[in-house]
């Protein structure tokens, strides 16, 4: 079922990272990688000019503006449609695979067989845990033993999962309006409205930096999380979903009233983001860059 993969990874303003990252990769099994994909978000530093990009199996793609991961990603589906491979195993740039875990797929392919299969994510370990994702209007995490039992889930991201092309084929990649956030939820839910199957292989062997999540969020972020999750789940019309987004606001905005800095910048933000959630109003309309939302 995974003889043929390519890999894509979004980077932006990375390059030490990335360089890393792609050495960690090709230094490991790589005679079942068909192509890794490298799809460079605008970078304003010498990412480009990095000599590990010119490997005969790097297909490097600078685009002319930061389309966030979103649309980072959807670009990586796209590039996999142009490739003889059947599968693209998505990664953050400070991200990668460790030793198993292509043999751990393979053996995954076995108990997957004859199955409608999807997505597969390789997780991460987490204090000695992995974790396994489900939906209930919002994303619900239980942390696992870590073992080599494919589960089903409803839910992955996208760090470390493996997509079908023949999904992509018939669904179309992942929705790059939502720009950051939520992307991931919206496709795994279209995958399931399809009736493919989702699966988790808890086995800890990716290895993730986690630098996206230093320094906590700044207030573009959230806006975009807020954003994107109200349109989610007006646009599935679940109630259950939208009072389960009333509570996780609730709790954030009380949490920047009372602990966060740059209040107001943080409260307008929020504001905007209902509105703009609940009219549909989707899209790069706040820049990560703009210093007035960092």
């Amino acid at each position: 079922m995974f003889e043929s993969i390519d890999i894509g990874i979004v980077t932006y303003n990375r390059k030490n990272v990335l360089e890393e990252t792609l050495s960690k990769i090709l230094n490991g099994d790589i005679s079942s990688i068909n192509k890794i994909h490298i799809i460079d978000n605008n970078s304003t530093d010498s990412t480009g000019s990095s000599p590990i990009l010119n490997h005969s199996k790097i297909n490097y793609v600078k685009l002319k503006e930061n389309i966030g991961s979103a649309g980072g990603f959807a670009r990586c589906m796209k590039e996999l449609l142009k490739t003889k491979a059947d599968w693209i195993w998505l990664f953050n740039d400070d991200s990668y695979p460790m030793f198993g875990a292509v043999e751990s797929l393979n053996l995954a392919r076995e108990k997957l067989k004859n199955k409608k299969v999807g997505m597969v994510k390789v997780s991460r370990e987490v204090e000695g845990k992995a974790e396994i994702l489900f939906w209930n209007g919002v994303r619900k995490t239980k942390f696992i033993p870590i073992s080599n039992k494919i589960l089903e889930s409803d839910l992955v991201t996208f760090d470390g999962s493996l997509i079908s092309k023949k999904m992509i084929k018939d669904m179309g990649t992942c929705n790059p309006d939502y720009f950051m956030g939520t992307y991931e939820f919206d496709f795994c839910l279209r995958a399931k409205d399809k009736n493919y199957k989702i699966y988790t292989l808890p086995n800890g062997t990716i290895f993730d930096l986690k630098l996206g999540s230093a320094g906590g969020s700044p207030p573009w972020r959230t806006y975009y999380n807020t954003r994107n999750h109200l349109n989610l789940v007006l646009k599935r019309k679940s109630l259950k979903g939208v009072f389960q987004w009333i509570i996780r606001e609730s709790k954030y905005t009380y949490g920047i009233i009372f602990f966060k800095d740059k209040k107001i910048k943080r409260l307008s933000l929020k504001f905007l983001a209902s509105y703009h959630g609940a009219f549909g109003l989707l899209g790069k309309t706040i820049s990560p860059t703009d210093s007035r939302w960092i």
